[in-house]
Parts: C-alpha cells; structure tokens; sequence
C-alpha cells in the first residue's frame, strides 16, 4: 500500500509539473492537458523496464533490530558491524554493541562502561539498539583515547531501510488483539496511588458542587486510571499467565 502512494503521488506530482510547463509555454489549458497526459503516460511506460529497488521498510527494520538484540554479543556484532561498514567502508574502528530492547535507552553509565572496556583502540563505535539520551550523545563526544561515535537504533533503522526488502525477513503480521493487550499494559504499569485517588475524588467533588463538566470527565479519567492501576498492583494468582 506504502509503496501504491508513493507510486500515485509520484505521478500526480510529475502530471502537475508537465502541466504548468506546457500551460506556461502554450497558453492553452486543453492542450497542456493532452499533452502532459501523453507525456505521463509516456514516462510510465519508460520507467517500467527498469529495474526497480524495492528498499525495507520501516517495519522490516524494527523487525530486524528486535531479532539482532535477541541475539548473542558475538553474533550481534558481526550483524551491526557488516551494517556499519556498508555505510561508511573507509573507517577503522571498533564495535561495542550494547544490546537492549528498542525501548530502552541508552544511558551515560552504558557509554562510559563501553569506554573503559576499549581503552586500547584508538576509535570506538558503540551501536546500541535502543535510542540515546542526550547527555550521553554529549558525554561520547568529550571523550578521548579512544574517541568515541554512538549508532543508536534511529541510524541503526534507517542503514537498515537502505537494504533491500528481499534480504530482510517479513515483519510479523499485524496482531489487533497484540495491539489491544500492549494499550491494556500501558493503562495498567502506572502504581496507584492514594494521591490519584484524591485528585479524582476533589474533581468529581467540584463537579457535584458547581455542575462544571470540566471537572467530570478528567476526574472519571483519573478514577479509572487509578482502577486499572490497582489491577496491576494485585499479586495475581498465577505466577506465569497463559497465553490466551
């Protein structure tokens, strides 16, 4: 579908230029219209006999960064480092993968421990797959002997969207029910607290006092919220739910 609207919106776009060109030389609507479709048309048909690059979409690239962090250091390495050096082939240096979930960050303690590791190289990379915090980007670069350049999962996505499709892996079919339970997680993380159930009792008490419905539905929010988060807080009954 991504890759019909880029193609639809290519079109339009060459469609609308051949038409102001040929509107502007000749001076007649009708004809500029005729003759930019002719040479829509033609163009279409030029560029069908070249081959096409289908690249990986982004998809595909959180995909494959979520596999090599499920990988062993050695094996994720190698992964990252053949990536690294198709971008830039001209660069010696050494790779200190820090694995962690896409989700994660990449802290200052993380880089200063890649740091002192690598004492003895002169240039070291240090490809996380996870985002990096600011003050860590800021701390890499003070640092010397070795210097050091942080490839975080956004580099690490868009080196990995300049590969071709066919070399990724299709990325898991999307999942509503995956969806509804990671929005249910994220209701339900947050810890109750008996201040939320203050805060939602005041605004619902000023609702009940001056009929102000700016107050009811951020006070029922607030409620619900705290409920949900009394859920998560519960030991549970089992200690490894069944995956239902």
């Amino acid at each position: 579908m991504a890759s019909f609207i880029d193609r639809a919106a290519l079109s339009l776009l060459g469609a609308v230029a051949y038409y102001l060109f040929f509107l502007n030389a000749t001076g007649s609507i009708p004809l500029a219209c005729a003759v930019a479709f002719a040479c829509t048309a033609l163009s279409h048909m030029l560029l069908r006999g070249l081959p096409v690059v289908h690249h990986a979409t982004a998809a595909q690239a959180r995909a494959e960064l979520m596999r090599i962090a499920g990988l062993d250091d050695e094996a994720a390495g190698s992964a990252l480092e053949a990536l690294i050096l198709r971008r830039w082939p001209g660069e010696p240096f050494r790779l200190a993968p820090v694995l962690k979930h896409p989700e994660a960050t990449l802290s200052s303690g993380d880089v200063l421990n890649a740091w002192k590791a690598n004492r003895d190289a002169e240039r070291l990379v240090i490809a996380a797959t996870c985002p990096c915090e600011p003050r860590a980007a800021f701390y890499a670069r003070e640092l010397r002997n070795p210097v050091v350049a942080i490839v975080d999962s956004h580099r690490l996505k868009r080196l990995l969207r300049t590969l071709p499709a066919d070399q990724l892996p299709r990325p898991p079919r999307y999942s509503p029910k995956a969806t509804i339970r990671r929005l249910w997680a994220g209701l339900v993380s947050t810890r109750s607290s008996t201040r939320s159930a203050l805060l939602a009792l005041w605004m619902l008490g000023i609702y009940s006092l001056t009929g102000n419905v700016w107050y009811l539905f951020p006070g029922l929010a607030v409620a619900a919220h705290a409920g949900l988060a009394l859920i998560r807080h519960g030991s549970g009954r089992r200690l490894f739910e069944d995956d239902c």
